[in-house]
């Protein structure tokens, strides 16, 4: 009878293919874990610089995700500042501010877009969030959220013990559901400890 480790370790060996014997002659195998974000896993890290509708934030005290343990944080990517869809999206997140954020809950937003922008983009619509900026796209692609250029739209609320509580890789901005969906998974957050 085999056991559980000899178990997996065959279905590991058998899963993975095997690569071509290199010049000298030995055989090289290349393993990768997957660490895409998904639920019940650790939100991966976010250092990114930011701006609010008061300006950019100061260089030496970047948005650190680590920093925000202890807190429910939401991360909402968005393809970028004044666009239609982008526009409607934050004005509805700010218009249903005191339902879906309880006090203590911290938003961010990530795009590809310039700290100057931002600042505008947030002044513009008045909101009282972060702008995170992500020019070369590290954490969109470590969300596994590249869309070309841009970031695709997605919800990540992450909880107090940095887990990831929610991903939605396809937030229908537009969609009055999502909010609904969004607040629920926020209060389920924040109330678990």
């Amino acid at each position: 009878m085999r056991t559980a480790v000899q178990v997996a370790l065959l279905l590991l060996v058998a899963s993975v293919p095997l690569a071509a014997q290199d010049a000298s002659g030995a055989l090289r195998l290349r393993f990768s874990l997957d660490e895409s974000p998904r639920l019940g896993r650790v939100a991966p890290a976010i250092r990114l610089p930011y701006a609010t509708r008061d300006g950019v934030g100061p260089a030496e005290q970047p948005f650190d995700l680590s920093q925000e343990l202890g807190r429910v944080v939401v991360l909402v990517f968005y393809p970028g500042d004044f666009t239609p869809a982008c526009t409607a999206e934050w004005r509805a997140l700010k218009e249903r501010h005191g339902t879906l954020f309880p006090e203590g809950v911290v938003v961010a937003g990530i795009s590809t877009d310039s700290l100057a922008s931002h600042v505008r983009f947030a002044s513009a619509l008045e909101l009282p969030y972060k702008l995170l900026s992500d020019p070369d796209r590290t954490i969109i692609q470590r969300y596994g959220l590249s869309d070309g250029p841009k970031s695709r739209r997605a919800v990540v609320v992450v909880g107090r013990d940095g887990m990831i509580r929610y991903l939605d890789p396809a937030f229908a901005a537009l969609d009055g559901e999502s909010y609904v969906q969004l607040a629920a998974v926020i209060r389920a957050a924040t109330e678990h400890r």
